[in-house]
């Protein structure tokens, strides 16, 4: 892969490309930035910028919603009003968007156990109590 830096996909909103500069700059620093991870940058930052709108969602409405459901007699009547107690649209999106941010992040390398992995390059040496 070229080393390089990234330029940011048009279709991000300005959230997200705020998203992507942070990701784009750490990637930068660790020498591993390159315009072929441009996109796979882009959807994370993106995922980054749904998950926050996901979670302003469920602050401002809750995580459940109800809904009415009327039964109505031959006449018309309304004969009695069920109500129900359902999960909010975005907590189900929130979820998919925090596991898919989360696998990016993974295949980015940019998560703890992807850090311990990169810095295994250092093994230390040998010591008398290797043998316990």
């Amino acid at each position: 892969m070229p080393i390089g830096p990234m330029i940011a996909p048009l279709h991000l909103s300005e959230i997200a490309r705020g998203h992507f500069a942070t990701i784009a700059g750490i990637l930068e620093e660790q020498k591993r930035s390159s315009p072929h991870y441009a996109e796979h940058v882009g959807l994370l930052a993106l995922r980054l910028e749904q998950i926050a709108m996901y979670q302003a969602v469920i602050e401002t409405e809750g995580c459940t919603f109800s809904s009415e459901i009327a039964q109505v007699a031959k006449d018309g009547a309304v004969i009695a009003i069920k109500v129900m107690k359902r999960a909010h649209p975005a907590v189900a999106m929130l979820s998919e968007a925090l596991r898919h941010a989360q696998s990016l992040l993974g295949d980015l390398m940019l998560n703890p156990a992807a850090a311990l992995k990169i810095a295994s390059g250092h093994k230390q040496e040998a010591g008398d109590f290797d043998d316990f």
